[in-house]
C-alpha cells in the first residue's frame, strides 16, 4: 500500500497514511490531535509497476502449450477407436450408417435364423448380454422366459422409434408379418 508512515508530534503514536489521504487534514488515532497529510521530505512516492514489458513474450504465449496438445490429438482418437465395438470387423464399424429415430430399417443378426426381440426395455438387457457373450445365471433364466421374447424373421422390416441406454437398445414397430404394428426392443447393432 503505496503512502507514508505518519508518528504523531503530540503523543508520538504512529499510523499508515494511505497516499490517497495526502493533501487532507487528518487527526492522530491516539489523541485525536489534526494534522496535515504530506510525504515527509525525502521520500518519493512509488511508481505503479508496470506489466506487460516485452511484447515477444505475449506474443509467445498462445502457442507455448501447443507441443503437448498436438501429440494428444492421435491419443485421443487411438482411445476412441479402441472403445468402439470391432465385432462386426474394422470397415463395417467405421463406415456404418447410423439410423435415426422415425427411420425405416431391418432386423438382421448376421448369423441368418430367426431375429429374438424383447417385449420390455428390462428384457431386451438380456439380448444385449447375449450378444457380447456375457451370459450370467440370470439372464440364461431370463431367456428361458417365452412371454417375454418373440422370434421373428431376419430382414423384417422395421421403425426405429427411440434408443435407449446408450444407444445400446432401440424400440421399434414391426411393419410387416404377423406381428405387424407390435411395438418390441431390440439390440441396435441388429438395426440394418
Amino acid at each position: 500500500m503505496p503512502g507514508y508512515i505518519h508518528t504523531c508530534g503530540k503523543c508520538g503514536s504512529h499510523m499508515q497514511v494511505h497516499e490517497r489521504y495526502l493533501g487532507r487534514t487528518l487527526r492522530c488515532t491516539s489523541c485525536r490531535t489534526e494534522f496535515l497529510a504530506e510525504m515527509p521530505d525525502g521520500v518519493v512516492a512509488e511508481e505503479p509497476l508496470v506489466v506487460g514489458g516485452d511484447d515477444s513474450e505475449t506474443k509467445r504465449a498462445p502457442g507455448r502449450f501447443l507441443w503437448l496438445v498436438v501429440p494428444l490429438i492421435p491419443l485421443v482418437g487411438l482411445i476412441w477407436w479402441l472403445g468402439q465395438d470391432h465385432s462386426e470387423g474394422v470397415g463395417k464399424t467405421v463406415f456404418r450408417t447410423e439410423r435415426s429415430v422415425g427411420d425405416n430399417a431391418a432386423l438382421d443378426t448376421g448369423l441368418g435364423r430367426p431375429v429374438l426381440v424383447a417385449f420390455d426395455h428390462e428384457s431386451v438387457g438380456a439380448l444385449v448380454d447375449m450378444q457380447s457373450g456375457s451370459i450370467q445365471a440370470g439372464v440364461a433364466s431370463l431367456l428361458n422366459q417365452d412371454d417375454r421374447f418373440l422370434e421373428i424373421e431376419e430382414g423384417t422390416r422395421i421403425r426405429i422409434l427411440e434408443y435407449a441406454n446408450k444407444s445400446l437398445e432401440a424400440r421399434v414397430r414391426i411393419l410387416e408379418g404377423p406381428w405387424d404394428s407390435r411395438i418390441v426392443w431390440v439390440p441396435a447393432r441388429w438395426i440394418r
